[in-house]
């Protein structure tokens, strides 16, 4: 279908119907109509220039219209060669305007244009056979009209009549399908005010005492009284047609707001089972009554606002209680059956013979003329959220669009800035919360029924406007009325009140729209700051969305399983109807950190750690495919960096293991794309064998298909196992004589693994990346991914070499390509004439088998040599026990070494230099000694220690600071105050001190000083018992290397007191160390931060040292960089561009109190 136009409110579109249902009509009729589920009815781009090249080719036909074409069929063969203004300039105007006889003509030259315009069309627009078996069909939808009708007023019911039967000439149109609805409503009453005995008689002549035409007895109504003396209740009458006559109106107070309703979903499938008894006065047939199908009737119920059992419903069949109506309707438009004719001259009467139970082999049945298809009960308010289905607000994952942009490439980057515009206006639920805001929003609730008109079965004398009207449209509208539908629909709704009723969805939701507005404050500064919100964040956000998606639609299909399943929101949603999470998200009181899961805990799909995910849909509508992919890979690859499993790749040192992980996620998005390629060209090729129509067409064509169904089942479709290289060489070789060829490989190449490897390096790397080229190609998602991967694995490379991180690089990638088995890759075909192709094809493959050179050879028995040290390597890296070195690990990999039960190789007193001329039993010396000695990895205040001491050494030589960065203590209102703004202070380096600047010495140094500083039991505490104070020799020591209580107080280790600590101070007095609950609340975060391998090592350092110096580590040992929620406006912290920062969890800056500075 192809929408073209708007005319009289009306959508117009050009549809495109097989041949066969249009020439059949019985075959058109056993179609499934609006209660079936359809294919897409979208055009394909090509199709879509087709319809295009025919609109204007009829367009131009008529002399009235400046619509001209140069080629009717395009100026190439190749239809991504061309554009449609090429050819003609019916897109060059914005709008057409059609007068009358302009759209009579166009309506004739449609019909009559066709099959000449196809039988001319040339040969590649015919060869898929479409054009040739299609016609286009004229559709009009009007939505939303909401007129009232089957009005009591006699004039406006003919007027209505009338204006049915001009809008359109009804002899040509074969279906037609309306939804007929009716509102209830429901108001307070504050009493009753009786209607006049006579004004009733003056409308009704008979009246009853029952609906049942078969029980019924007349009533006299001024001796009858208005209520039952026994229960006070209202003793209802009826009219002719069975329909209650009111004898009270309620009457209301000034200003009274309606009621909102909405349906018991429990109860309702009780009604769709109701069985509607026999009643000749309602020409009832029990024969329509059909049980089977009445209680196998689908009905699908939406809870709203996380109710669970109040909300609306849908069916695919009306009410049973409208199966009278529907059959009496049906008997007075439906056409009977022709008799056959035996004599031409006998039939001279236009109208139909009735034949009743004769059978004939020459008449046909008649399909219904009226088919009751489906219904649905939902409450107005639902037209005033959304201007259709699918555009509400909370459905369209906006605030997960904003978060996933940050992944955003090239020109998807102005999509993410349309969707941060639209969230900084207002997010989503505010929308919402503004358009119910008005007092007198709309509250019933509309119950329609939705009926389809085969008009070709219709009397010829009815098949008209005013007919469908008055015959079909009213009746059908006044059933709702009726007390056999009435009555029985009354008890089975829900009836709230107007201060609940829509604010219901308000309350219900405050829980998910507050953490989403507290996800949003958050991330906001830190997008604006540059900083992508991570992966985890943006799935948190879309799994909210789809819940609150779900409250206001009830609708399950809004709700991800393979992820919110695991955090326990599929059962709780769907069973107790209020959401509730599982202890995996942590959900926190501040707004730095709204909600966390650690990546360990995230759900996965598969046992190699893809993620589950709820944004997919959300980013691919947004922002494509391309992006997802892309996006997706890198979640992935942080999931199995932070996560792997114990059994992958274990034999190889921890570094390479990492960056194998990564090789691996990103070959398994290449072996997705050679699939997509594959199968791309194998079904177009198959497709034109099909329209070859011959018997070795078809067979070759199904022989390919069935293969290429069977490679793509392959576990490793490029390996030679599992029978892949055969399925895949007879779904793209078509004769079977050149089986024994193998693949071709016209280029006659070949490549060795470490050319394979080394290709990719070269077209994905950061800087400088070389052409794309074979085997990657532009329109896939691997380039992209590999681009992210090689980024991420470049963090695990060796530093002090180029070479020697390609190589590193390079053996990753062979090593995860040999373990996804890839022996077999496309390649691009060869050069003919002009420029040397470049992309792969599904006709040119080449082979990773090509022989080392001798290099590599020279290489690889050099590495045989060195077998016995890498299983060496091997082993310490798998015993928890085994010596390790600060300087031979990156800071990225601390995470596997830091929790080992041995120290590592630096920290000894030989890294101390200790004074040959001190005394044994000095203070100093007995100290370290000490020190060493009582170490323990399974304490927290020595393994914190040592984490602070090997981020200390990687921040030399800036341990200092610049006297006019000091803050004034008397600016402070609490000693906490205080030492957060000493933590902010920019860190410096002093030149005027001499200081060590040997990494090796602050990795041995600064935990001892921490242990003796922190550890009462330890000889500087003795010694601070008796003298009051710390030697001048220790404090001479280690404050020419920036080690000194002012240090202790930046990372957090203590509280500054007084302005004495700059200058050293007085234990406890000016300056306080944590207590030993404090240690060890302290040790538990910074180790829950090193729990994500991926950005751990970067939040320790920002967590000691500040965002600023954290980066300044990073940039000098390559580490992930993340920003996890700095400038948070709402803690009042200095922007990072004065160069000063603090860390969240620990500080919160109070505005300092304003006194007079006094000079001392």
């Amino acid at each position: 279908m192809m929408a073209i136009g708007t005319g009289n409110s009306t959508e117009l579109w050009l549809g495109f119907c097989p041949i066969s249902n249009v020439e059949d009509i019985t075959l058109a009729n056993e179609s499934p109509l609006l209660s079936e589920k359809h294919g897409d009815t979208r055009l394909t781009s090509i199709r879509y220039r087709m319809a295009v090249m025919f609109l204007a080719f009829v367009l131009a036909k008529i002399p009235a219209l400046p619509i001209h074409v140069m080629h009717p069929y395009g100026t190439h063969e190749d239809f991504h060669q061309w554009k449609l203004d090429d050819a003609t300039n019916v897109c060059a105007q914005r709008t057409i305007s059609l007068r009358l006889q302009d759209a009579i003509a166009l309506d004739h030259l449609i019909k009559s244009e066709w099959d000449d315009w196809v039988a001319d069309a040339p040969s590649h627009w015919t060869a898929d056979g479409w054009l040739q078996q299609h016609a286009p069909l004229s559709i009009a939808c009007r939505y939303g009209q909401n007129q009232p009708i089957a009005s009591s007023d006699q004039h406006a019911l003919r007027v209505e009549a009338r204006n049915w039967n001009m809008e359109r000439d009804y002899t040509h149109i074969r279906y037609l399908s309306m939804a007929v609805a009716t509102d209830i409503g429901c108001f307070p009453v504050r009493k009753w005010r009786p209607i006049p005995v006579d004004e009733i008689l003056s409308v009704h002549d008979f009246l009853y005492d029952s609906p049942d035409y078969d029980v019924r007895q007349p009533i006299d109504l001024p001796s009858l009284p208005p209520r039952d003396p026994a229960t006070n209740k209202e003793i209802n009458i009826y009219d002719e047609d069975g329909r209650r006559v009111p004898r009270f109106i309620g009457v209301a107070a000034p200003g009274t707001k309606p009621c909102g309703l909405l349906v018991n979903l429990e109860t309702i499938p009780q009604l769709f089972s109701s069985y509607v008894g026999h009643d000749e006065h309602l020409d009832i047939d029990a024969d329509i009554i059909d049980l089977d199908d009445v209680h196998d009737t689908k009905i699908n119920v939406y809870p709203q606002a996380f109710l669970r059992k109040y909300g609306h419903v849908q069916a695919k069949s009306v009410l049973p209680h409208f199966r009278p109506f529907v059959n009496k309707v049906q008997s007075r438009i439906t056409r009977a059956r022709h008799a056959p004719s035996h004599d031409a001259d006998d039939d001279d009467d236009d109208e139909d013979v009735v034949v009743a139970d004769v059978p004939s082999h020459d008449s046909q049945p008649i399909a219904p003329a009226i088919l009751a298809s489906a219904c649905q009960f939902y409450n107005e308010i639902s037209h005033r959220v959304r201007p259709s289905a699918a555009l509400h607000d909370v459905q369209q994952g906006r605030i997960t669009s904003a978060l996933a942009g940050t992944y955003a490439q090239g020109a998807a980057k102005h999509v993410h800035s349309a969707c941060m515009h639209t969230c900084n206006v207002g997010l989503p639920h505010k929308r919402y919360d503004d358009k119910i805001k008005l007092s007198n929003v709309p509250r019933a609730l509309r119950l329609e029924n939705i009926y389809i008109l085969q008009l070709d079965s219709m009397i010829p004398s009815k098949r008209n406007g005013n007919s469908i009207y008055i015959d079909v449209v009213v009746p059908l509208s006044r059933a709702w009325s009726h007390p056999h539908v009435a009555d029985a629909l009354r008890p089975h709704l829900a009836v709230f009140a107007a201060h609940a009723f829509p604010q219901v969805y308000q309350w219900m939701t405050f829980g998910i729209t507050s953490l989403l507005e507290r996800i949003w404050e958050h991330q906001k500064p830190l997008i604006n700051q540059g900083t992508k919100p991570s992966p985890q964040m943006i799935e948190i956000c879309a799994m909210l969305e789809r819940a609150l998606a779900y409250a206001h639609t009830g609708n399950a299909k809004v709700l991800s399983s393979s992820l919110m399943k695991p955090f326990w929101l599929i059962r709780s949603l769907l069973e107790q109807g209020l959401p509730t999470f599982s202890s995996i998200i942590h959900l926190q009181a501040t707004t730095t950190r709204p909600v966390t899961v650690l990546p360990a805990q995230w759900p996965v799909v598969t046992a190699f750690n893809v993620p589950a995910m709820a944004s997919n849909r959300c980013q691919i509508l947004t922002y494509g495919k391309d992006h997802f992919e892309a996006y997706k890979a890198e979640f992935h690859i942080q999931l199995s960096v932070n996560n792997p499993s114990p059994s992958m790749f274990g034999q190889y040192e921890p570094d390479l293991r990492h960056a194998i992980i990564i090789a691996v996620v990103a070959f398994q998005a290449y072996i997705i794309d050679v699939k997509t390629l594959v199968s791309v060209a194998v079904i177009k090729l198959c497709n034109e064998l099909d329209d070859n129509d011959t018997h070795s067409s078809i067979m070759e064509s199904k022989t390919r298909r069935y293969n290429l169904k069977k490679w793509l089942a392959c576990s490793d479709p490029l390996c030679y196992g599992d029978k892949a290289y055969e399925y895949l060489l007879r779904c793209i070789i078509g004769d079977p004589t050149e089986y024994f060829l193998g693949f071709p490989n016209p280029t006659k190449l070949k490549l060795s693994i470490r050319d394979f490897a080394k290709l990719i390096c070269e077209m994905s790397r950061e800087t400088k990346p070389t052409p794309l080229a074979a085997p990657l190609y532009s329109s896939g998602c691997a380039p992209m991914i590999f681009k992210v991967a090689l980024l991420y694995m470049s963090k695990y490379a060796p530093r002090h070499s180029p070479t020697a991180a390609d190589t590193f690089l390079q053996n990753a990638l062979i090593v995860a390509a040999n373990h996804l088995h890839i022996n077999n890759v496309p390649w691009h075909l060869p050069a003919t004439r002009g420029r040397r192709p470049r992309k792969p094809n599904h006709q040119s493959w080449i082979n990773l088998g090509k022989a080392s050179t001798i290099a590599s050879i020279k290489r690889l028995n050099s590495q045989i040599i060195d077998e016995a040290e890498q299983a060496s390597q091997r082993a310490q890296a798998s015993d928890s026990r085994a010596p390790w070195a600060v300087e031979s690990i990156t800071l990225q990999s601390l995470p596997d070494f830091i929790t080992r039960a041995v120290p590592p190789d630096e920290f000894c007193i030989e890294n101390v230099s200790l004074d040959k001329s001190e005394p044994k039993d000095s203070i100093i010396r007995k100290t370290y000694e000490w020190a060493f000695a009582e170490f323990d990895m399974d304490v927290p205040l020595h393994q914190l220690a040592l984490l602070i001491g090997i981020y200390v050494s990687k921040l030399i030589p800036n341990l200092f600071h610049d006297v006019d960065d000091r803050p004034y203590v008397k600016s402070y209102a609490t000693a906490w105050d205080f030492t957060a703004a000493i933590r902010a202070m920019p860190w410096k380096p002093n030149t005027s001190r001499k200081g060590s600047k040997v990494a090796s010495h602050f990795v041995a140094m600064v935990p001892v000083y921490i242990m003796a500083i922190i550890d009462e039991s330890s000889p500087l505490h003795d010694y601070l018992k008796s003298a009051r104070s710390f030697p001048t020799a220790w404090n001479k020591k280690h404050s020419h290397k920036g080690m000194s209580a002012l240090l202790l107080a930046r990372v957090g280790l203590a509280e500054a007191r007084t302005g004495r600590i700059f200058n050293g101070g007085i234990f406890d007095i000016d300056w306080a160390v944590l207590n030993p609950p404090g240690v060890t609340k302290y040790h538990l975060k910074l180790f829950s931060m090193l729990a994500d391998r991926e950005f751990g090592p970067f939040r320790v350092a920002q967590s000691l040292f500040g965002t600023v110096a954290a980066r300044e580590i990073a940039r000098s040992t390559h580490t992930f960089i993340v920003n996890p929620g700095l400038a948070s406006t709402s803690l009042g912290k200095r922007s990072e561009s004065s160069g000063v920062d603090v860390d969240d969890d620990d500080v919160s800056s109070v505005a300092p109190v304003k006194r007079r500075r006094v000079k001392h």
